[in-house]
């Protein structure tokens, strides 16, 4: 991830939605924001993630499958529609 979650803005939106009779969740709920970053985390490589780690060591015995920047993949929730980013490889099998 590019940008750092600044969980202490993000509680102090919440707070001020909840006030103003924002939903927590659903289409545009105020958890939208910490669902997102929740997910990107996940499927962030590193100490947070093994998944691309793992998916690149079953790959790499096959050809030359590294790792190749970031991609963007809008995915359906509760929450409504999320634009991740999330780590790419060369195959693009990840």
């Amino acid at each position: 991830m590019t940008d750092q979650f600044d969980f202490e803005s993000f509680k102090q939106a919440a707070i001020k939605g909840l006030y103003e009779g924002k939903p927590l969740t659903g289409e545009n709920g105020l958890f939208a924001p910490l669902l997102k970053h929740f997910l990107e985390s996940a499927l962030e490589p590193g100490r947070r993630s093994k998944g691309m780690d793992s998916h690149l060591g079953q790959t790499r015995q096959t050809g030359q499958n590294r790792r190749n920047g970031k991609t963007t993949k809008t995915v359906k929730s509760s929450a409504g529609l999320l634009v991740l980013t999330k780590p790419r490889n060369r195959s693009g099998t990840y």
